[in-house]
């Protein structure tokens, strides 16, 4: 019982199942406790003393040193005092010197041929030699190796002639002095000598007082590092004022009248050093002996506690076991599998009580019978595949089926276990679990990977298989006819109608395709409104012509939405294997290319595929990436066609027609680009650049002047039309009233409440809204009415014939009178001759645009038409000055 209770036992967990408070706590706890307090007290004390032994031994190091350091200094200071004074005696005590500097003064001796002079400076490193007479004058000086007029008293100040006297009164020892002075804020060793003859026999008598020879050494920081470099000290100095000065490591030296000269350096500290050493040994000693002390005292305690609830867990042991078993029926009895026992000639001793919850039988009724009556396996009987597993002596998983009472099949798993041993076997026993709704749903899952949720068609995964099955046994006097089609008009009916309609259509759409296939045929949904078809048994042209008329027939009949009759259409683009490609993705990418040629060239019809088309495909791709890139080198141009106002003959504004200048001199027209751009998601880049482009140019306009941009149906759609119209006017500085944008009708047929939302939005900017080619487009007359409009421009085509064309006559007539009743304002493009813009005027038609009035040009040659030399306010009455407006 030990060995199980510590494999799952912690003292924590005791705690909180128990909840054993401190004031419980059994004898053994509370003793254990006490133990590993003092233990851990004796540890903390013992490093406590280690740590004040190593401060205290650091502490004596840093004091010994110091005291050392303090004694080389000052010794190193006098070695260099009694250095001085043995260089003067070897100068001042030397005949030489007596004749050339004492009887008289030889400066060439001296200086030029260097017996006292530079040398003094570059060996010796003395920065002042003197030479003073008995008079105290200054004879003879050299400052930093270079003569000098500079006299002593300079250098010594008022202890000039106190040190000088007191040197001639060692004229009989003979001896120098030596003292310490401050000069410039620097320590210096002076020495001074009186000059004599030395033994040097026979040199001439002089009366008076001897001459004295002086010596100055300044102990600047660098040499102050230098001397204590050379005992062993770092970073000697002076003291730099009267606080460093009281600050420890420093030494005194004296100077006249009881000042004192400080030296300071920096300290080795050997004390620091052994504790950056030994502390963080202690320091990782203690972490080492705490981590130990923490886990031995962990187990400790664990252990005490473990011996203290040992008895309590005996006691409910004994509860648990009585318990375990009215457990572990309940258990068997709730879940959802059912428990069974045979006997080793395979009749049932024992079934639980789940056995009858599950398939609907009672218990009594099958004990005593075989196992193999109830349960059956396709592979073999139970009790033959219980036997086989008698040499393997583990459990054993078998999916089998049985008869519910409802007389429904029914799908489980059985898990089997040997009773007893393999040479003396007792039966079986195990459980059975009803596995038939997973297994549904596995196959619906199976299913569902393969087929369309919505219309039970095969998706892309089933249909690739298929083709890849048949690609590769495809007979060459066979071939696989492969149609993608794609529904024309069906946008509208989920717009209209909603979703749930637009579903409909699709599943009556699959049952139709279906209806025309055979039984070794195929129809698959891609996703949308987008499926594909695999016929065969088409060997011409003629044939699959045939069944794609009937495929269009079909697909053409009314479907029925809430008992009223909407109509579709398709568009078919044929590709065959082998001759156009063998490989499931080439051929779907053929058909693909040819549907998008049949949805080009109009609606209900289908194409088949050419080599052509792959070409003109990869032409309209180089174009496309040339297009990306023009936009982003800037290779795109604005012209401008002016646009009249026919009641005053002057220039109200003009249009802005974008250009292409893919070289210099080349010109591409946008309707060879416009559409592409819109494929490949280019025309809001384009727009954007044509609005900032044509507002800011028209900032130079007259004021009173307003440019005219075309809006493409694909912006409507994005949502943000609004924001980007409003951020050009607002980084170029346009008015809102001076923008003019023209949209086409049929963009209030294809959502006509989102267009609405996009449009109020546009007018409360304050830009003019202009329906552009009336007349051409689906839309009902009644959106001038419900959208915000400002005027309309009568298409081109209905110019051509106008006013020779009666017809066409009184269709102008008509929108002008319908552009009035709505109070829009009347623009006519197209105006080609004299005539027609005579008759517009006539019909009092408010503005006109066309080659007559004057063609697409260049902004700065329509800046040049609006200057005062211009002809932007000549009237246009006639013929000649109209001509002159005609810029090429």
């Amino acid at each position: 019982m030990c060995h199980r209770a510590r494999a799952f036992i912690d003292w924590r967990c005791f705690m909180s199942l128990f909840s054993f408070s401190t004031s419980a706590q059994s004898f053994q706890v509370q003793t254990t406790s006490r133990t590993l307090r003092v233990l851990v007290a004796l540890v903390a004390g013992i490093f406590a003393l280690s740590v004040i032994m190593v401060m205290t031994i650091a502490h004596r190091q840093n004091q010994a040193a110091l005291a050392q350091e303090k004694l080389l200094l000052d010794q190193i200071w006098r070695a260099q005092q009694k250095i001085m004074r043995t260089d003067i005696r070897d100068y001042a005590f030397w005949g030489e010197a007596w004749k050339h500097l004492h009887v008289h003064m030889d400066t060439d001796w001296a200086y030029a041929q260097e017996n006292f002079g530079p040398g003094l400076y570059s060996e010796y490193h003395y920065e002042g030699a003197f030479v003073v007479d008995g008079n105290n004058q200054t004879r003879y000086a050299v400052i930093d190796g270079k003569l000098s007029s500079i006299p002593i008293s300079a250098m010594l100040g008022k202890y000039t002639d106190e040190w000088l006297a007191e040197a001639r009164r060692l004229n009989s020892v003979p001896d120098a002095l030596v003292r310490n002075i401050i000069i410039n804020r620097s320590p210096a060793i002076v020495v001074m000598a009186p000059i004599t003859t030395g033994q040097m026999p026979g040199l001439p008598e002089v009366a008076g007082p001897p001459s004295i020879m002086i010596f100055i050494n300044r102990m600047t920081p660098a040499k102050l590092a230098a001397l204590g470099h050379s005992v062993g000290i770092d970073e000697a100095r002076l003291a730099s004022n009267t606080r460093d000065a009281q600050l420890e490591p420093a030494i005194s030296q004296p100077i006249e009248n009881g000042e004192k000269l400080v030296l300071r350096w920096k300290s080795s500290e050997p004390g620091e050093a052994l504790m950056l050493y030994i502390l963080p040994l202690l320091l990782l000693t203690a972490l080492v002996i705490g981590f130990v002390t923490r886990h031995v005292s962990r187990q400790a305690m664990f252990n005490a506690r473990l011996c203290d609830q040992r008895f309590q867990q005996l006691i409910r042991s004994q509860h648990e076991l009585a318990n375990s078993e009215a457990r572990f029926r309940d258990v068997a009895e709730a879940s959802s599998d059912w428990i069974w026992e045979i006997d080793r000639n395979g009749m049932l001793v024992y079934l639980s009580a789940r056995f009858t919850d599950v398939t609907g039988h009672s218990v009594v009724s099958w004990l005593g019978r075989s196992i193999d009556e109830l349960l059956h396996s396709k592979v073999q009987p139970v009790s033959e595949w219980l036997a086989r597993r008698e040499q393997q002596g583990h459990r054993s998983v078998l999916r089998c089926n049985f008869i519910c009472a409802q007389g429904k099949p029914r799908i489980c798993r059985l898990v089997a276990n040997m009773v007893g041993y393999v040479d003396n076997i007792e039966g079986y026993r195990g459980t059975v679990s009803d596995i038939t709704l997973e297994v549904e749903a596995q196959a619906r899952i199976q299913f569902l990977s393969q087929h369309d949720v919505l219309t039970g068609l095969p998706n892309r995964l089933q249909l690739k298989e298929f083709l890849t099955g048949r690609l590769s046994h495809l007979p060459e006097s066979d071939p696989l006819v492969m149609i993608s089609l794609d529904l024309d008009r069906f946008k509208p009916i989920n717009d209209t109608w909603g979703h749930a309609a637009g579903d409909k259509v699709l599943n009556d759409v699959s049952l139709r395709l279906q209806s025309c296939l055979g039984a070794d045929e195929l129809a698959a949904r891609l996703g949308g409104d987008e499926f594909i078809l695999l016929l065969t048994g088409c060997r011409t042209r003629e044939q699959i012509e045939k069944r794609c008329r009937r495929l269009l027939n079909e697909l053409q009949r009314p479907f029925n939405i809430a008992d009223q009759s909407v109509f579709i259409g398709a568009s078919m683009g044929i590709a065959m294997a082998p001759q156009d490609a063998e490989q499931p993705d080439e051929l779907l990418r053929l058909a693909d290319i040819a549907l998008y040629k049949a949805k080009q060239g109009g609606r209900n019809q289908w194409i088949f595929y050419s080599c052509e088309m792959s070409e003109h495909l990869m032409q309209q791709r180089d174009m496309a990436r040339h297009l990306e890139c023009a936009i982003a080198e800037n290779r795109l141009r604005l012209f401008y066609q002016p646009r009249f106002d026919l009641n005053s003959s002057t220039i109200a504004g003009a249009e802005a027609l974008i250009r292409w200048e893919p070289s210099p001199g080349e010109w591409i027209m946008p309707d060879r680009f416009i559409e592409l751009a819109e494929e490949n998601g280019l025309i809001t880049a384009i727009s954007d650049w044509v609005l900032e482009t044509a507002c800011r140019e028209a900032l130079s306009w007259q004021e009173t002047m307003y440019v005219s941009v075309n809006i493409s149906p694909v912006e409507f759609r994005s949502g943000n039309l609004v924001q980007r119209v409003f951020h050009a006017l607002h980084k170029t500085g346009l008015a809102p009233a001076r923008l003019e944008l023209e949209i086409t009708e049929n963009i209030t047929f294809e959502n006509p409440q989102h267009a609405l939302t996009v449009m109020q939005g546009l007018h409360e900017l304050g830009v003019r809204l202009t329906v552009d080619d009336f007349g051409t487009g689906y839309a009902s007359l009644g959106y001038l009415k419900a959208f915000p409009f400002n005027g309309l421009k009568i298409d081109r085509s209905w110019m051509q014939e106008f006013p020779q064309s009666v017809q066409s006559k009184r269709v102008v007539e008509g929108i002008m009178g319908l552009a009035q009743a709505f109070s829009l304002t009347v623009t006519a493009e197209g105006i080609e001759t004299e005539e027609q813009l005579r008759q517009l005027k006539r019909m009092s038609c408010d503005e006109g645009q066309g080659y007559f009035l004057g063609r697409p040009m260049p902004s700065s040659e329509f800046a040049q038409l609006m200057s005062p030399s211009g002809e932007g306010k000549e009237p246009i009455n006639t013929l000649a000055p109209v001509k002159m407006l005609n810029v090429l």
